[in-house]
């Protein structure tokens, strides 16, 4: 049985295609939503899983604040 070759890129280059930062491709790397590997002093990530990954939601990063300055998600100014 042949066996197939894995592609791999490196984080930076997954967070450009997905349109996030690096933090948040290590983050979906290490709950499971990439599929990625540690090797040497960087993480590389499984193009494939590239291919079955939605684009990060700007929801999914960061949590929505009132916009009243406060700092806080405040629920009602």
């Amino acid at each position: 049985m042949c066996k197939q070759e894995t592609s791999f890129i490196l984080l930076a280059e997954a967070a450009k295609l997905l349109n996030t930062t690096e933090m948040r491709v290590l983050i979906m790397v290490k709950r499971d939503e990439l599929q990625g590997k540690m090797e040497g002093d960087g993480w590389l990530v499984e193009l494939s899983s590239l291919q079955r990954c939605a684009r990060p939601e700007p929801a999914d990063i960061v949590k929505p604040r009132c916009g009243s300055g406060c700092g806080g998600g405040c629920s009602g100014h």
